[in-house]
């Protein structure tokens, strides 16, 4: 069975789409498995699918209420609500 340390290795080594299929097969055997979610949000995140970051960060954040998550929850919600005024008045 793949650990989140495998994966992780894919991660950072560009293999978004490896360890995306992975995650899901690891997350179908141990669904309440924090670290995993919280990879998974990463992934999402890098893709720029930030629902679906949002939703596994927070699925996360309820295994984990101490762990990374909702740091991570809130930097998605400050990148979604950024404005540049420098663009808005030319």
């Amino acid at each position: 069975m793949v650990t989140v340390t495998d994966i992780e290795k894919l991660v950072a080594a560009g293999h978004l789409d490896d360890a995306l299929s992975q995650l899901e097969t690891l997350l179908a055997a141990e669904p309440d498995n924090s670290q995993a979610w919280f990879l998974l949000g990463g992934i999402y995140r890098r893709h720029e699918l930030w629902g679906d970051a949002i939703n596994a960060y927070n699925r996360a954040k309820l295994i984990d209420p101490e762990g990374p998550a909702a740091a991570a929850v809130e930097s998605i919600y400050d990148i979604l609500h950024f404005v540049n005024v420098d663009l808005m008045n030319p």
